[in-house]
């Protein structure tokens, strides 16, 4: 693949709006200040920890310390290269990208195994697509069946619709034609080996979809991951729906149906319809409820559910009219509160389903039915399993249990409480004889999968308990990039970065860090200056960048990552260039971009009611000649007083003789004046020495 100009990249980086790349895959709120939240799409959390800053371009998640420039997020969120995330950017907001060296498709393929795969996937989206809309067999019987379901040419292509000819190997010797090699219809599980008894590959291979009509699987952003496919044969042996097997690009626990139509709609009605199959999706899509999605018919995970929870706090599932179905589908629903979701159901008539019965009653009478019909789904649970109760003691007893144990899946002390409220009124007891009975069930132990992100407040009122800090572990991928760049985890990449061992540049803040060295405080503080505020004028015709350069010559920083960033900026500023935030947040060393999003983030912002009463809160730009003077003498004060402790160690060396002893005793005196003249200056109070 060829290079990258690095003015290419440089236009990538500041035509990209972080605020829209990171809005396609969560939910964004805009909170205090000039700073965006939501629930980072990392790690799972019910409380959004996760920072993005506009003005400079930067993310950061104060949970699990994810952070970067709008480069690193493409990168983190798909899985995708540096170039691969620079050329996405670049289509995204039409930036021309020279083109690439010609390659053969085998070289193409031989990038690596990933990205054959989505390749190897993509055509054989596109071959059944054109089979079903330009074949004689496509056309009659796959175009016939969903036409017959009343879907139209325009959903069709939407959701790249497409049929699988009813040959054993009608794709395989296509895509061998076309120079796509086998190994990668294999692992996508396109092509399948036959195999003898006793499991050895007998050399023969076919494809897994035959005479099936094709329902391509999309992530996020587009890219097709795998297969749903439905035989229009009626034959009880064969089952009626197949899907791709896992692959490396294709987990189904973290895959839902249609979210990659839906994501905009989900995010601006603030609300998503859950629904069982690919046709349910595609009915409801067609009638004008595009903010819908299925499970494709596995129960619903955790992984699902945090995908969900990117976009929309608020989630209604739509139930089939089957009893057995509803049962079988409770547990799902208790996963979804457990994951901090607001749900509700609505239940359609026995016998039908939401693509049945959008077809019966037509567009409008579904929206208006589903409007209607939508209840909480702790009511709709109280209602069912009491029903079932009847009037049964034992039984009603159980129904009660039942449903405290979806209450109990509740984050939310304030909901549960509601819940416990209407629980008790629905089956006709005291409020406090069902609170009695909740706290009894909590302790005998209830059903619920610890997650190690954050502590369950389990309590059924009163106020929430802040949740356990995370201990910050390094990934795998951490851990290479880190060994990439010389650094290793714990004690020893602490003692490298110039932390006490224990503590972390990206400390969780609702950890107690361990006290940080002084020096490295005040190295922070010059250098967190330079490069948020270096274009910027303290004095006129004299940029930060200039002012602090020149205060404080050649490198006078002393940990190993702070002086590297530091003489990088010292560079470029020789040859003409200021410090740029937005370019400087996609370095190449993985702690000085970590370092940035820490210095550029902040986990609190201003209240804007601030503004609207006409309170005036200088900022530090407002105040940046005071802030930069006083980082310059906190730093030499630091220098100064470390310097005095060496003296004064020399003081008391034995070893030393007398011209030494004096030379020391005369600096140290020196020095204690010096650092007295800068306690003035600074305005604090010299500590007297022992």
């Amino acid at each position: 693949m060829a290079r990258i100009p690095k003015e290419t990249v440089d236009q990538i980086i500041h035509t990209a709006d972080i605020l829209e790349v990171v809005g396609d895959y969560v939910q964004l709120k805009r909170k205090g200040g000039q700073n965006y939240w939501a629930c980072c799409p990392f790690h799972n959390e019910k409380s959004p920890s996760f920072s993005v800053n506009p003005a400079k371009g930067l993310y950061k998640c104060f949970g699990c310390g994810k952070a970067g420039g709008v480069i690193q997020f493409v990168m983190d969120i798909e899985g995708s290269s540096y170039p691969e995330a620079l050329r996405a950017l670049a289509k995204k907001y039409g930036v021309a990208v020279p083109e690439e060296e010609e390659r053969t498709p085998e070289e193409q393929l031989a990038q690596n195994e990933r990205d054959s795969q989505y390749i190897v996937s993509n055509w054989a989206k596109d071959y059944y697509h054109g089979l079903l809309l330009n074949s004689e067999e496509g056309m009659s019987i796959g175009y016939g069946y969903l036409r017959e379901r009343g879907l139209n040419l325009t959903t069709i292509q939407t959701f790249e619709l497409g049929y699988s000819l009813d040959q054993f190997e009608g794709l395989m010797k296509a895509a061998t034609t076309a120079g796509y090699q086998l190994k990668y219809l294999e692992n996508t599980g396109l092509v399948v080996k036959r195999e003898d008894d006793q499991g050895r590959d007998t050399g023969r291979r076919y494809d897994r979809f035959r005479g099936r009509v094709m329902f391509p699987i999309h992530n996020v952003s587009g890219r097709v991951v795998g297969f749903g496919a439905r035989t229009l044969k009626r034959d009880d042996k064969m089952a009626k729906y197949l899907n791709s097997p896992e692959s490396d690009i294709y987990h189904k626990s973290d895959v839902l149906y249609g979210l990659f139509q839906a994501r905009q709609t989900v995010r601006h009605e603030e609300l998503c319809y859950l629904v069982e199959g690919y046709l349910d999706v595609l009915s409801l899509h067609q009638g004008g409820i595009k903010n819908v999605v299925a499970s494709s018919g596995t129960s619903l995970t955790e992984g699902q559910i945090r995908l969900l929870k990117r976009y929309t706090d608020n989630v209604t599932v739509l139930y089939d009219g089957d009893a057995a179905g509803i049962k079988a589908s409770l547990r799902g629903i208790d996963l979804l509160l457990e994951g901090g979701l607001n749900v509700r159901v609505v239940l359609f008539p026995d016998g039908d389903d939401p693509d049945s019965y959008i077809r019966k009653v037509g567009d409008q009478r579904f929206a208006d039915y589903i409007e209607s019909q939508s209840q909480d789904f702790i009511a709709f649970k109280t209602t069912l399993v009491a029903r079932e109760a009847s009037q049964d003691p034992v039984k009603k007893a159980s129904a009660i249990r039942e449903v405290l144990q979806s209450i109990a899946k509740v984050p939310d002390g304030l909901k549960r409480q509601v819940f416990l409220q209407q629980t008790a009124a629905a089956f006709g007891f005291e409020e406090q004889v069902i609170i009695t009975e909740y706290n009894k069930l909590l302790k005998t132990g209830t059903p619920t999968k610890a997650r190690p992100e954050e502590a369950r407040d389990t309590r059924p009122a009163g106020p929430a308990s802040a949740p356990a800090a995370p201990t910050r572990a390094f990934t795998p991928e951490e851990e290479a990039e880190m060994a990439m760049y010389g650094v290793s985890s714990g004690s020893e990449a602490e003692a490298t970065a110039g932390l006490h061992p224990g503590s972390s540049l990206n400390a969780d803040p609702n950890e107690l860090p361990a006290p940080l060295d002084v020096l490295m405080q005040c190295e922070q503080a010059v250098l967190r200056l330079l490069v948020l505020y270096g274009p910027h004028e303290v004095q006129p015709e004299v940029s930060v960048a200039h002012y602090l350069l020149s205060q404080l010559d050649g490198t006078p920083l002393r940990t190993p990552l702070y002086a590297r960033l530091w003489g990088e900026c010292r560079e470029q500023f020789l040859q003409g260039q200021l410090p740029d935030l937005r370019l400087l947040a996609h370095h190449e060393d993985a702690g000085i971009r970590s370092l940035l999003a820490d210095f550029a983030t902040e986990r609190y912002d201003l209240s804007p009611n601030w503004r609207i009463k006409d309170i005036y809160v200088p900022t530090e730009l407002n105040l940046i000649q005071l802030a930069c003077d006083n980082a310059i003498l906190r730093l030499n004060k630091c220098h100064v007083q470390r310097e005095r402790q060496q003296c004064l160690a020399q003081l008391q060396d034995p070893r030393l003789d007398q011209n030494e002893q004096l030379n020391a005793l005369l600096r140290y005196n020196e020095l204690t004046k010096l650092d007295g003249q800068l306690a003035q200056m600074l305005g604090t109070v010299v500590a007297r020495n022992a």
